[in-house]
């Protein structure tokens, strides 16, 4: 059959780069084995080299042909379908590009074969052994969107798949229909993006933490070379830019992704310790603990076997994380996580393989990996270097133990692939306070080997020298926490301890580029870097230390709705918050957002200061999201969103009639209880039947409806329902006393029974709306520090190529 208006040519394009993008890959690792083995015979460099250009612009065709698909609404294919809309400003058709599984691994791909144009030119005598782990993955990737049958088996699934293909419609009676685009109205438009995702963040948040992601394949990709060539020193300086570089992008998009989070999401905050988030941190944590040993066995030698443990660790995390994500296993743990596309068997011999392909190979070199027997100091900075970097282990240890409550339950749980324990592990109550208590001393720490570290020699510091050089810095930093700690009345001795040591790393790194490395090039990436750290954990330590909710109502709202946290606010009423008045003054609906605009007062404030919008999203997927709306200043931000809201339409809440009912009455039926009535269908009143060539032509009927108070008072309603040749007419009945509307809706008689709807009347409109305002203090800082830091590991970056 030959389907109408369908555009087969681009789904078979899509396919065709799929496949070719796959096959190259396979063919670019066979030709450089085969260059390995013959390094005399540069036809199979040459030959793997195409091959890899190939695929590379096949990953480019395969993105470039979905998005052409996407913007020309191509509704037959199931992912543009899922993911687009008519009305979808472009804006956002890159968001709905990466919203699904297939896409965000195309945004993956892309990224590996960026770097893979680079790697190729750039790692010389290294590019055997790095491009054949690189291309390896891009294969292992490329499966994951193939979407092809192996027998019952399904490998991986395709964005080019059209929808009457899909398993659950074939055969229907609609398959067969060729104009089935043009006759079914579902067709005519697509579900669109999630409007949680209509966010700016969606657009640079994801392509920037994918690249962080595709990064760690790099040093990865070194350390297997290093193996392979069974060359344990030499691999060691060429990767660490592309460390460096890993840290300071996949840094940049998790922090995108805390800001984003900030911005759209209520729970107050910008980082709630979600499995996702924890997934995208682990990885980030073991690269920089990777990168800083690295630099340690540049320098100094004797770290060789960390080296590889931590840089064969951050991408078997990574491709952990994609498992987490996208195989459904943490179900309802987290918010971020993917639909099971029926891809976690996949994604599991996925981990595994590069599991056994990175550790088989360094335990099959570990005799030969000859680390220098050299006693590290304790006053050098390679020692508390790599303490730094055990303490970075540890941490994310125990966010992948807490995170991986849900794969335990999966393996060795009641209903587990190994049922041996008794009970599920249940994930934390409160996982911001669970995560926060462990990682408190570890976040001190590090702070403090940042503040100390860059003010060591390497292999050794003479104590006279170490004290000159804190002097400075250590008594500034004790003159502002002391000041902090007295204005703002701080009392935890654990949070004072971790504000002293985030003002030392602030002052001990600027004060070691400024005036005693002289601002020299190869200490300021490091030194910026550092800085921003510092500011990242002081503007986290201030910001939620003490953030305080000035929300508070005098009087009881709810069981649900705690007064010292929430604000009941009427349309039009100026009330008082912590010094603000705050007014509610409107509503008004753009798209799927209802917007509720407040007006607010500063202390002492005649005249509006500032309105801020909190809304709600109308969303289908997500249910009613509620969005917050914050007031920038330079010390502080107020963060408010509603905790309540009326959810019907203006139409419906401003009614006169109210409360509808509806009631399904039978013959026999007993009382019904409406509000504080009791009522009773009487009977059903036949007034007359109207009858043409002996068909019924006609009808009109009322139904008697009683009706009897808490007071014992006796009313009687008779809505009716007439069936004329022009349609039906209803006459609603009303009971002023009590403020009571009927109406004989249809009659039912194959269930010998009626359809009544009951109304009452709206005596006075609830027109009311709950908040929560809650003041972050300097969290400016923590912006700062993201900044900063991303300002700082790039320099390094570009210090580090050129040096090489």
């Amino acid at each position: 059959m030959e389907y109408i208006g369908e555009h087969l040519f681009a789904g078979n394009l899509g396919r065709f780069f799929v496949i070719l993008s796959f096959t190259a890959a396979l063919l670019s690792a066979f030709s450089y084995i085969k260059f390995w083995d013959h390094a005399d015979r540069p036809e199979w460099k040459k030959l793997a080299r195409a091959s890899f250009i190939t695929h590379g612009l096949s990953v480019f065709g395969i993105v470039a042909t979905l998005f052409y698909m996407m913007l020309n609404h191509y509704y037959e294919y199931h992912y543009v379908w899922s993911h687009t809309s008519n009305d979808l400003p472009f804006k956002y058709m890159f968001s709905s590009f990466w919203e699904g599984q297939e896409g965000s691994f195309l945004l993956w791909m892309f990224w590996h074969a960026v770097l893979g144009f680079f790697l190729m030119f750039s790692a010389k005598k290294w590019e055997s052994g790095t491009m054949l782990t690189l291309v390896l993955v891009q294969a292992f990737l490329a499966t994951m969107i193939m979407g092809v049958y192996l027998g019952d088996f399904k490998l991986g699934q395709s964005p080019f798949v059209l929808i009457r293909e899909l398993p659950e419609y074939v055969g229907l009676p609609w398959t067969k229909e060729a104009n089935y685009l043009n006759v079914i109205p579902a067709f005519a438009d697509g579900e669109g993006l999630n409007p949680l995702l209509k966010n700016y963040w969606m657009t640079i948040h994801p392509p920037t933490l994918f690249l962080g992601f595709a990064s760690t394949v790099i040093p990865f990709a070194f350390a297997i070379a290093g193996l392979l060539k069974n060359n344990h020193k030499e691999w060691v300086k060429p990767a660490i830019p592309w460390a460096f570089f890993s840290v300071g992008i996949l840094g940049i998009g998790i922090l995108m992704g805390g800001a984003w989070a900030y911005e759209a999401l209520s729970f107050g905050g910008f980082w709630a310790w979600d499995p996702v988030e924890n997934a995208s941190l682990v990885p980030w944590l073991i690269m920089v603990g990777a990168a800083h040993v690295l630099l340690i066995q540049r320098n100094r030698g004797g770290s060789i076997h960390t080296a590889y443990i931590l840089t064969l660790l951050a991408f078997i995390l990574i491709l952990y994380s994609t498992f987490l994500t996208r195989s459904g296993i943490l179900g309802d743990s987290s918010v971020h996580s993917f639909v099971d596309l029926g891809l976690s068997g996949q994604l599991l011999v996925y981990l595994l393989s590069f599991v056994v392909i990175a550790f088989g190979l360094y335990f099959f070199r570990f005799g030969s990996i000859k680390s220098e027997s050299k006693e590290d100091h304790l006053s050098s900075r390679e020692f508390w270097m790599f303490i730094g970097s055990l303490v970075l282990l540890l941490s994310g240890l125990q966010i992948t133990i807490s995170t991986s409550m849900p794969v335990w339950d999966a393996l060795f749980g009641p209903e587990g692939w190994i049922p041996i324990a008794d009970g599920k592990l249940a994930p934390p109550t409160d996982a911001i306070a669970h995560y926060n208590r462990w990682q408190l001393p570890f976040a001190i720490v590090i702070t403090l080997l940042i503040a100390f570290g860059q003010l060591l020699n390497y292999r050794n510091t003479a104590g006279a020298i170490f004290r000159k050089r804190i002097l400075f810095s250590i008594g500034l930093s004790i003159v502002f926490t002391t000041i902090t700690v007295i204005r703002m009345n701080w009392e935890n001795p654990i949070y004072i301890l971790l504000m002293f040591v985030s003002f030392w790393a602030i002052m001990s790194n600027l004060d070691f580029w400024l005036r005693i490395g002289k601002r020299a090039k190869t200490i300021t990436g490091s030194s910026v870097a550092h800085v921003g750290f510092g500011l990242i954990m002081l503007g986290t330590l201030i910001s939620q230390g003490k953030q305080h909710i000035i929300s508070q109502n005098d009087k009881f709202i709810a069981e649900d709705f705690d007064v010292n946290e929430n604000l009941v606010l009427d349309r039009g009423d100026t009330l008082n918050m912590a010094g603000y008045r705050v007014q509610w003054f409107d509503e008004y609906r753009e798209g799927e957002n209802v917007y509720f605009p407040l007006r607010f007062w500063e202390p002492g404030a005649s005249e509006v200061s500032f309105i801020l919008e909190p809304f709600v999203q109308e969303n289908e997927t997500m249910g009613q999201v509620v969005e917050p709306s914050t007031k920038h200043y330079l010390d502080k931000d107020i963060y408010t969103h509603l905790t309540y809201y009326d959810p019907r339409d203006s139409t419906e809440r401003y009614s006169e009639w109210q409360r509808e009912v509806e009631v399904n009455a039978t013959r026999g039926m007993e009382e019904l209880l409406y509000r504080k009535y009791m009522m009773r269908i009487d009977s059903v009143i036949i007034y007359r039947i109207d009858t043409l060539d002996r068909q019924i032509n006609g009808a009109k009927f009322g139904v008697q409806v009683e009706i009897t108070t808490m007071n014992n008072e006796q009313f009687t309603a008779i809505p009716t329902y007439e069936l004329t040749p022009q349609g039906e007419v209803k006459l609603d009945a009303e009971i002023e006393e009590l403020g009571l509307r009927f109406r004989f809706e249809q009659p039912n008689a194959a269930a010998e029974g009626i359809t009544l709807k009951i109304w009452e009347r709206a005596s006075e409109v609830e027109d009311f709306i709950i908040i929560k305002s809650i003041v972050f203090p300097y969290i400016n800082l923590l912006w700062l520090g993201c900044i900063t830091m991303g300002i700082g590991s790039f320099i390094a970056v570009y210090t580090r190529v050129r040096q090489k």
